[in-house]
């Protein structure tokens, strides 16, 4: 479904080629140093990569009554130290189109999808400073596999010259190749109708519903949420340079959990593949017999968790290598520092993959919770000269957290500033700041681990017992990102241009919640040039 609108904008702009429309081929080239290629809080590794974007463009922007755009890019990037990893192709797809049916009615729509690793998907700042929420980095994926997706339809019509009416249509799609997160779909409508009471003055009034939609990932269930909301929207201009937007209002948020599996079969011992690599003794893992792990591993080598710390060949009666709920160990709080080498052990690393253990969740039931907050979206712009704007937004929206775990309350403050300093220079700048909270208490299964001695003995390892429960207990994400960045843009000639970039970013996340496990802190430092291939007229 989410992937049909973007078809649908390619095909509809390509049929009507014949209106004067032009293609136009684009190369963009990049040179970046990335200090923490994983956005791991720990054990991080720099690398250099370089960018390759070409792409193509179909469009029609002086149109009578037509007007749009359908472009596709497929990004490839190349790595000095993790080729491995990243050497693949990206595909995005972006699109959009404005159709006046007459002087009262005109239908628009709009697409933006992505095949590609997670970290590619920002494009870097901004250069218009009215455009906040583009670019504002999310959860992060720790470059995994994500296909995104969002799109809108809809239609304006205009009762009089100072009242006009709108209906529009969205859908989002979220989805990771990590376990950790949950396929995300949402879709939902908007009506709203606007008047304009003065020349300053601008008022408004809508109301709108969502469906957002969350499948399970490991150990928390799927969920659904349904979100009725009305709100008043207020344009003032203060003066001609200075304008203020507000759209605001109360909102409520109803959500039902599936239930868990009542029995199933999970490994033995919870584990993590691991490609070959060279391990440092930085990173802190240990060997079967405690000593600390330095040297290459092979494919397929195992990260596992001891049950105590350090590793001992008979389990003790408390664990110290894993977190409790309700004073029992659990599997998801125990900590992977044990390294099986599959070049140097491999039965040991077979047994442990071969072995499972049946579980029974004796409280598998789902939750349902509801809410009643606010959403608010507020924009102060001040153009100071024709060459310099700047923007300070806050937003209180709904959002999803990358499929972390259920319906989010994301809070964002964002500064931007372009200033165009020089013939054929621009300068650009701006800071985010969100927080994301859960909207609802959802439960989480918790397994049940006590030590078990691993095949082939050695150690005591953090095993399944067979017995597992749902609990609300350290199930939240509360978490804190932010981000600065500044780019300088030369325009070289009519179709090239060079720029620099660095850019920090930092997420933290309160002890014990779900958003724990993606804390990073990033610096970026990226050069590159872009050129707009002459357009070719079809017709």
């Amino acid at each position: 479904m989410n992937r049909a609108i973007f078809t649908t904008l390619l095909v509809v702009c390509a049929a009507l080629s014949a209106r004067s429309a032009e293609l136009a081929f684009t190369a963009n080239g990049e040179a970046e140093y990335d200090d923490n290629v994983f956005r791991e809080e720990n054990h991080t590794n720099d690398d250099v990569l370089f960018r390759l974007r070409p792409g193509v463009r179909i469009y029609e922007d002086h149109g009578d009554d037509l007007n749009f755009s359908a472009a596709y890019e497929a990004p490839v990037e190349f790595s000095v130290d993790n080729s491995s990893e990243f050497d693949e192709v990206d595909h995005v797809g972006y699109g959009y189109f404005n159709y006046h049916v007459n002087n009262q009615v005109e239908v628009f729509g709009s697409d933006n999808y992505g095949y590609l690793r997670s970290t590619l998907r920002w494009e870097g700042i901004d250069t218009d400073a009215l455009a906040l929420s583009r670019g504002t980095p999310v959860f992060n994926d720790q470059r995994d596999r994500v296909k995104t997706n969002d799109g809108t339809i809809g239609t304006t019509y205009r009762f009089s010259p100072r009242t006009v009416g709108r209906i529009a249509g969205s859908s989002s799609f979220f989805d990771s190749s990590r376990q950790d997160r949950a396929r995300v779909w949402s879709a939902g409508g908007t009506a709203d109708m606007q008047y304009k009471l003065t020349l300053k003055h601008q008022v408004g009034a809508g109301a709108g519903y969502t469906y957002q939609n969350f499948g399970d990932r490991t150990d928390i269930p799927g969920s659904a949420t349904d979100t009725y909301r009305v709100f008043g929207s207020w344009r003032w201009l203060i003066s001609e340079t200075l304008s203020f937007d507000l759209t605001a209002g109360p909102a409520y948020l109803e959500t039902k959990q599936q239930d868990a599996a009542q029995f199933r079969n999970s490994p033995t011992f919870p584990y993590t593949l691991l490609a070959a690599q060279q391990i440092s003794p930085e990173f802190g893992f240990l060997r079967k017999d405690g000593s600390v792990f330095s040297g290459p591993i092979g494919p397929g080598s195992l990260l596992v968790a001891s049950f105590d710390n350090p590793p001992n060949s008979t389990p003790g009666p408390v664990s110290t290598n894993c977190g409790s709920v309700a004073g029992f160990p659990v599997a998801v709080g125990c900590r992977g520092n044990v390294i099986i080498d599959s070049s140097t052990d491999p039965s040991t690393v077979n047994g442990i993959v071969a072995s499972s253990t049946a579980v029974r969740n004796i409280n598998a039931q789902g939750k349902k919770d509801s809410e009643v907050t606010g959403f608010v979206d507020a924009v102060l712009t001040q153009r100071w000269t024709p060459n310099l704007a700047t923007a300070l937004r806050y937003s209180r929206q709904q959002g999803d957290a990358s499929g972390l775990g259920g319906t989010v309350i994301a809070d964002s403050v964002s500064l931007s500033n372009t200033w165009d300093f020089w013939e054929r220079w621009q300068l650009g700048f701006r800071g985010d700041w969100v927080r994301r909270t859960s909207a609802f208490d959802i439960a989480q299964t918790y397994d049940i681990v006590n030590g078990q001695i691993i095949p082939g003995g050695g150690i005591a390892l953090a095993g399944r017992s067979g017995t597992a429960a749902n609990s609300t207990h350290k199930v939240d994400i509360d978490t804190d990102s932010w981000g600065v960045a500044a780019r300088i843009t030369h325009q070289l000639f009519k179709t090239t241009s060079i720029y620099g970039q660095v850019r920090y970013d930092e997420q933290n996340s309160r002890r014990n919640t779900l958003g724990g496990a993606s804390d990073f802190e990033n610096f970026l430092a990226t050069v590159g040039v872009r050129h707009v291939f002459e357009p070719i007229p079809l017709w």
